[in-house]
């Protein structure tokens, strides 16, 4: 039984990618540091933003050590404003995600966020959106220690959601279907013990065949085909 989606947030809710590579590209281009969008897409993509600094760093002889924490924080502070200031000024929310929402409520179906993203990006794309009622809970990249495809941020917004609900009837991993864009998304939700559906929204879908359904978009999503990848999965079944 279905009882709560979990999402990811860039590449899924916002269309934000395109955004944060291109505030990324200006701010690594101040340091003589020139990054690509398929070096984004290939490499980088998955990181926290934080992790992102570092592992680009890192393959340009930078390594991450004492001596360069201020680097690091300038680069992280330096974004962080340039991506505020874009989000400021454009919607970014993607086609479908409102009819979804309303489906999942009119089903008692929970909703949550997973994302790699910092949490006050994530509130101010959701409120610009008008779409904070939806969620009940945000795990964003400052509450977890790993980012995917470590499996700390789903088991922890799985925990949170039980915790939010009482521990009565708690939710199992095999009743979550976690939506992602990306593989290592798939591997985390996954990892979690949570089927998943990706979307080919940042990848094309021949590199999202790990998951249990891939679809276009979220305008090609609605309750029956979460119910569907749900009840069909195997991912998490020991767990009920």
């Amino acid at each position: 039984m279905l009882r709560l989606v979990i999402f990811d947030f860039d590449g899924v809710i916002a269309d934000s990618e395109k955004a944060h590579f291109e505030t990324f590209r200006v701010t690594f281009l101040e340091e003589g540091i020139d990054i690509s969008w398929m070096q984004y897409c290939q490499k980088y993509l998955g990181y926290t933003d934080r992790e992102l600094i570092v592992e680009v760093l890192k393959d340009n002889q930078i390594e991450p050590s004492s001596e360069n924490v201020d680097l690091m924080e300038s680069i992280f502070q330096r974004k962080k404003a340039k991506f505020a200031n874009y989000i400021s000024q454009h919607s970014l929310i993607m086609d479908g995600v409102k009819d979804l929402m309303e489906d999942l409520r009119g089903n008692n179906i929970i909703s949550a966020i997973c994302s790699g993203a910092l949490r006050v990006e994530i509130e101010s794309i959701l409120r610009h959106g008008v779409l904070e009622e939806y969620f009940v809970d945000i795990v964003a990249a400052e509450d977890v220690s790993r980012g995917k495809p470590d499996p700390e941020g789903y088991r922890l917004s799985l925990e949170r959601v039980n915790r939010i609900f009482g521990s009565a009837d708690p939710i199992k991993p095999g009743e979550c279907v976690v939506i992602e864009d990306s593989h290592w998304g798939i591997s985390a939700a996954h990892a979690a013990g949570m089927p998943c559906l990706a979307l080919a929204t940042s990848y094309p879908a021949d590199q999202l065949q790990a998951a249990e359904n891939v679809a276009n978009d979220l305008t090609c999503v609605n309750v029956g085909l979460l119910r569907e990848i749900s009840s069909a999965s195997s991912v998490g079944k020991n767990d009920k």
